[in-house]
């Protein structure tokens, strides 16, 4: 294929290559669109260069404008971006399911390849990228948008736009920095300078003093093994977190915390279980909200326990993680991978439960459910301090639960929460409201964290605006994309 360079040296398609133009930007744009998607996988943990995400959307917003192969190169793009950042996806399952995962995430970007073979306008294919965005965080088996544009940019100085607009309109402000580096144009620059401003001065407006705060230790127990064995010694796992419990409760905590699958054999039913339990509740004098797998059911479960060893509220995970609780496509998910035939089947819950601690609300999101907007949306309304639970030691030395954590902390940003992460193996963090990680406990650390949170009751204008942010953004990137080919100004 052969371009010729005009005088700003832009290259249109369809013509060829005169011997004057440079042969060495040619090598250093070829370099570049070869690089793109590793650009991409750097802006995600566990390296979390939040700048690498424009500038690998840069480069392949300028290839869909001005080369032909555009479904190819978007099967190129979109396969190793997610196949490296997913990495972890394979690491005790096979490299079929890994895969099979990624293959999955590049079908969101065929349809914008497709539309670039008829229309090269950059701000129409950017708004098409934010509508395959939504279509991943929701179809098929309820979404996997893990990678997620916004998910990359917790660092970035636009992330406290979550706080107005939510996740997607991070996605775009992400994507409006690669169209400022494509056409270097002042008004782009001016309404990112805008986008950087505006949520610090509506926060200022929105702030409040709060009301009250709740002294907690949540503890990161471990586990006898790591990877899908972990829970087939669930009586070791609950020892292990009465263990460090006992070595790190003062009593004059609100609550002690634990991850999701800490007591891994139903209290209801177990009566030795419930017992350990109520021995640590009687002698510390202090609640347990921890994830529990219930037998009925099964359920994946997070039960608060009051002083006096009853039960005072059992949260049921509703969003399901597709092939890790539940198999789609069974006889398909068999044949790819044996350990699918492992895996039964759980329920999921219907409704919210919010905790009562201390006179305080709080919320459990049970480990995958933190990349479902509604779900963690509902949980910070309702509440005025957030708890994930979660278990990595099925992708323990990888780099899960480092993009989990990065995910955790955008979601404390745009629900204006502090969050308690803990998880059984690591990482595991205390997150402000600004998302900042105030403490934490590395992966395969045995410890506890200790702190006093606030119980924040303001709700963040993502909150107010609920289901409504991300349609908001999209009407506002489908108006700038008519206007920019009404005007025909595509460079």
């Amino acid at each position: 294929m052969f371009y010729i360079c005009d005088e700003r040296g832009v290259w249109p398609r369809r013509q060829r290559r005169p011997s004057d133009c440079s042969s060495q930007l040619v090598r250093v744009k070829l370099i570049g669109e070869v690089l793109a998607p590793f650009f991409l996988v750097a802006a995600f943990e566990p390296i979390g260069l939040w700048f690498t995400a424009p500038i690998a959307f840069a480069i392949y917003l300028s290839f869909l404008k001005h080369q032909h192969r555009t479904i190819l190169y978007s099967i190129y793009f979109a396969f190793t971006a997610n196949l490296l950042i997913l990495y972890w996806s394979g690491a005790y399952v096979g490299v079929l399911p890994w895969v099979a995962l990624s293959l999955l995430q590049t079908l969101y970007f065929l349809p914008i390849g497709i539309l670039a073979r008829f229309s090269n306008n950059i701000p129409l294919l950017i708004s098409s990228i934010l509508v395959m965005e939504e279509v991943k965080a929701r179809f098929p088996f309820g979404g996997f948008s893990w990678t997620r544009i916004a998910f990359s940019q917790i660092n970035s100085p636009l992330a406290s736009i979550v706080t107005i607009g939510g996740v997607l309109s991070l996605s775009f402000a992400t994507l409006l920095l690669a169209y400022l580096l494509i056409t270097k144009k002042k008004s782009v620059a001016y309404v990112l300078l805008s986008l950087s401003i505006l949520p610090s001065l509506v926060s200022v407006i929105q702030d409040s003093s709060e009301e009250k705060s709740l002294r907690f230790t949540a503890i990161q127990g471990g586990t006898p093994s790591k990877g899908l064995d972990f829970n087939s010694r669930a009586m070791g796992v609950l020892n292990m977190h009465l263990a460090e419990s006992y070595r790190s409760v003062k009593g004059d905590e609100d609550l002690i915390i634990w991850p999701e699958n800490a007591i891994d054999i139903d209290p209801l039913e177990n009566a030795i279980v419930r017992e350990k339990i109520n021995e640590l509740i009687k002698r510390t004098n202090v609640p347990l909200l921890g994830g529990a797998v219930l037998s009925e059911g099964p359920t994946n479960a997070a039960m608060l326990f009051r002083e006096d060893g009853s039960i005072g509220s059992i949260y049921i995970k509703r969003y399901l993680t597709p092939f890790g609780e539940y198999i789609p496509l069974r006889s398909i998910s068999e044949f790819l991978s044996p350990y699918a035939e492992r895996v039964d089947d759980f329920e999921p819950g219907q409704v919210l439960k919010i905790h009562s601690v201390s006179g305080s609300k709080v919320s459990s999101i049970i480990c995958f459910e933190i990349i479902n907007d509604g779900i963690v949306r509902e949980a910070a309304r309702s509440s005025g301090l957030m708890v994930v639970h979660t278990n990595s030691a099925t992708f323990a030395g990888t780099a899960e639960g480092d993009q989990q954590l990065a995910i955790t902390r955008l979601r404390a940003l745009e629900h204006n929460r502090e969050i308690v992460s803990i998880s059984t193996t690591g990482p595991s963090a205390i997150i402000t409201a600004r998302g900042e990680v105030i403490k934490s406990l590395k992966d395969g650390e045995i410890g506890s964290l200790s702190g006093e949170a606030l119980i924040l009751l303001k709700i963040s204008i993502s909150d107010y605006l609920g289901g409504f942010a991300p349609v908001i953004t999209l009407i506002i990137s489908l108006l700038w994309a008519l206007s920019s080919m009404r005007r025909k100004d595509n460079n």
